[in-house]
């Protein structure tokens, strides 16, 4: 569950453009999906703050390019953002 908890928080993060809290947060999900099916979270919360990957990464398979899930989460930050008034 703490992935799923983890992933919110950075959705959170990256609309708030908090980048201290969003890399803590990026950190505890490494650790958290290092050996797990949701190692695909870590991706997914730099693609919502438009962070690059680190260099050492094997992406997951994405159902789309992972250039169309980057913009589709970035999307929803942007979104949440404008909703907000950020």
């Amino acid at each position: 569950m703490t992935p799923t908890i983890d992933i919110a928080a950075a959705f959170h993060q990256a609309a708030l453009d908090d980048h201290d809290a969003l890399d803590a947060t990026i950190t505890r999900l490494r650790e958290h999906t290092s050996d797990s099916s949701y190692g695909y979270y870590t991706d997914i919360a730099h693609f919502m703050a438009d962070l690059p990957l680190p260099d050492n990464h094997t992406p997951p398979r994405w159902p789309n390019t992972e250039q169309a899930t980057r913009t589709r989460r970035r999307n929803l930050v942007t979104a949440r953002r404008q909703h907000t008034g950020q």
